[in-house]
């Protein structure tokens, strides 16, 4: 455990011996749960409380609760309101609330009557986490709210509830009735009539309901099984096989939200309790993974509760920077410091940490991102957009740099955070004129601008993930119906022009993504009311940038990418080394079961004959051996038999020649006798060097496979 989590552990714990009930929210439910673990060690009176327990258990914990038996729970979302759980004295919330709603809805679970007073404490694990929670107490002090995002006129919900309206009628309704009932709900009460009619035809055209005497709908026997299937809106989802490129072994599994909305190459997230790098995403939907060092890796199994950061809250960090920056050059570090733990409601160490990190920056000579600067910084291979504009609004920009830079042939990764979007060019930045790159990429006419936004809304906004629940929804597919990356994608061509597809954007545009502030943005950088400002970071990274830096590339000027493929080539040679061979003999035929190859000598040797002929085989061990018996008593062998003895000939010539190495060469994912003759050949100095030629192949395997004609290369060993 890292010191940060120990003294996060050690706080709650003390906190919780000043309060008769404590309820200690954290924002996803492995943290709930790796807290509440970490908390029985010390102390038996806390229990866990998230929505992936059974009723049961949550039920139990809730009682006990209630009844004084338990001093503390540990939760989610699933106790922010409704449940009666009893008198709770204090608040706890771990990391930032990300939003001010839930800041608000969370501590005031603590002190619920009118004469008591709401107690709460929020504890921060970075400078980061601190600004922006300092920026949330301070916008709920002023009740400064996240506006409600509510769905209007969502054409999936709108379906089934003209089919609902006209059963409700016993099956048949007048259109005209139907129309007014569902303006009546203050969702719909701007419902367009020719929209309203394209569902009309839709849902005629898939047989739900048919048109009768003009403008009277009649449900048919399709449509009532359509309505009481699709009573709930939530999604039914297909799961993605997580394995470890350096093992080739199963490591988790990864949800349809995630993969679709999240997932892309150079991605870190957790699963099975480690952080990983996402390599490649296979054709088949295998994710291949490799392992890093990444303590703030995304959860994907719940990403769905990690609220985004709202562009309100985002700005207001922005302005905190902007005072911290005017006391800075006004007053120098350490009377802004004594001025700002005054101020603020925060302890000295929290205060001490965000003003010293706005100081180091300033020291570095950056300028300050604020609610109205933009700073583009330069450094090695690495654009950082410092940019306080919230997770979607970020994503949507970062999203549209993205495709412009594309366009220049010049992006290789992209990563995003509330305040930063990071780029991964394929040149170094001292190449490149920053200064006139930032104005190619922000300072945008609106032909240009529209151009790239109708490129992000029609290449990359995951319209077919959107489709795929809402064609469900529709009754136009069935629920749960499981599909690969490409079928979802093809769902647009399929769907084109019907309301499934106008959901789809609607939705699309609603939860991920920002179109209309983006434009706004660009319009206020346009009239200079938002600055950009240009900073080359020469040796060290800005502080500023660091958080994403380490997120996402490890800081490089601490962990290389050299370093970073060593240990990768270290975990595939020791997987290698453990896994389990069978050598066979083409001399006399004898079979070497289970051998480990890392316990081979440089030449091995049939333990028989002496010969070094001999060929490294997996799941076909058997059949070889029977084969090669067949052959020496001159018996004929199949088709079959013959080509898997050929490729076996092949592979003892290799080890024959090569030896221990070409068992290595031959164990590795998607690398067969042809491969692993043209690697060897090159006659590596060192090991590092055929394992690096090794994972390189294996890559190319794995991005290359689904355009081969040829019959696919087995996995590992014939």
């Amino acid at each position: 455990m890292s010191p940060e989590a120990a003294a996060g552990l050690n706080a709650i714990d003390d906190l919780l011996d000043e309060s008769r009930s404590t309820l200690v929210f954290a924002n996803a439910r492995p943290l709930v749960e790796l807290m509440g673990s970490r908390l029985a060690m010390v102390r038996q009176d806390v229990g866990v409380h998230h929505g992936s327990l059974p009723r049961e258990e949550r039920e139990r914990v809730e009682g006990s609760f209630k009844a004084g038996d338990m001093k503390a729970l540990v939760s989610t979302s699933t106790l922010e309101l409704g449940l009666d759980i009893g008198t709770v004295d204090r608040v706890v919330q771990y990391m930032s609330p990300r939003q001010v709603t839930s800041l608000i809805q969370r501590v005031g679970r603590s002190g619920h009557r009118l004469d008591r007073t709401s107690k709460g404490t929020i504890l921060a694990v970075s400078a980061d986490d601190a600004i922006e929670s300092l920026a949330a107490v301070e916008a709920a002090r002023e009740q400064d709210l996240e506006p409600l995002q509510l769905h209007r006129n969502a054409l999936d919900v709108l379906a089934h509830q003209i089919v609902g309206c006209a059963l409700d009628a016993g099956g048949t309704r007048p259109w005209t009735e139907v129309l007014e009932i569902v303006r009546s709900a203050d969702p719909y009460r701007d419902l367009d009539d020719a929209q309203a009619r394209k569902v009309v035809d839709f849902l005629d055209h898939l047989g739900i309901v048919r048109r009768q005497g003009g403008e009277a709908l009649r449900v048919t026997p399709k449509g009532r099984q359509y309505y009481f299937e699709n009573l709930s809106t939530i999604r039914d989802e297909r799961r993605y096989r997580v394995v470890d490129l350096t093992s080739q072994r199963p490591v988790g599994i990864l949800g349809e939200e995630f993969m679709m909305l999240k997932a892309r190459k150079g991605l870190n997230f957790i699963v099975r309790g480690r952080p990983w790098r996402i390599h490649e995403i296979g054709p088949d939907g295998v994710v291949y993974v490799t392992p890093v060092v990444d303590p703030n890796a995304l959860i994907p199994g719940w990403d769905g509760e990690m609220m985004p950061v709202p562009f309100g809250l985002a700005q207001r960090v922005g302005r905190l920077r902007k005072t911290i920056d005017a006391r800075l050059a006004r007053d120098g570090p350490e009377a802004a410091i004594k001025h700002f733990q005054e101020a603020w409601p925060l302890n000295k160490t929290g205060a001490k940490r965000i003003v010293e990190e706005h100081a180091n920056h300033r020291k570095a000579g950056a300028p300050m991102p604020t609610d109205d600067r933009i700073v583009v910084e330069a450094f090695d291979r690495f654009l950082i957009v410092h940019a306080s504009f919230g997770e979607i609004v970020n994503e949507t920009l970062g999203d549209l740099i993205e495709e412009l830079l594309a366009r220049k042939h010049l992006v290789r990764f992209w990563w995003t955070d509330a305040y930063r979007i990071l780029y991964e060019l394929v040149a170094d930045t001292r190449e490149l004129d920053v200064q006139g790159l930032a104005d190619e990429l922000f300072r945008l006419d609106d032909a240009t601008l529209e151009d790239g936004l109708k490129a992000l809304l029609e290449d990359h906004l995951p319209l077919g993930y959107y489709m795929k629940g809402i064609a469900e929804r529709f009754g136009a597919l069935p629920r749960g119906l499981a599909m690969g990356e490409g079928e979802m994608n093809s769902l647009e061509v399929r769907f084109a022009n019907t309301p499934i597809e106008d959901e789809a954007v609607r939705e699309a545009l609603l939860l991920h993504a920002d179109f209309d502030r983006v434009r706004h943005l660009v319009r206020r950088i346009r009239t200079g009311e938002i600055e950009i400002a240009v900073h080359r970071s020469e040796e060290t990274p800005t502080p500023l940038a660091y958080p994403i830096l380490r997120r996402y590339v490890e800081a490089p000027e601490l962990f290389s990418p050299e370093a970073e493929r060593e240990e990768i080539l270290e975990r595939m040679r020791l997987s290698l080394a453990s896994e389990p061979v069978h050598l066979l003999c083409f001399e006399c035929g004898q079979f070497h079961e289970e051998v480990r190859v890392g316990e081979m000598p440089e030449r091995p040797e049939c333990e028989k004959c002496g010969s070094r002929l001999l060929t490294a085989l997996g799941w076909s061990a058997w059949t070889v051996r029977d084969a090669l018996a067949k052959r020496m008593r001159k018996v004929d062998v199949s088709d079959e038999e013959r080509k898997l003895l050929t490729r076996a000939k092949q592979v003892a010539d290799l080890v024959a020649v090569y030896g221990r190495r070409a068992v290595f060469a031959n164990s590795v994912y998607g690398v067969g006798p042809t491969a692993a003759s043209k690697i060897l050949a090159k006659m590596h100095d060192t090991d590092r060097e055929l394992l690096n030629d090794l994972f390189e192949a294996k890559i190319k395997y794995i991005t290359t496979r689904p355009y081969w004609n040829e019959p696919q290369a087995k996995p590992k060993m014939y």
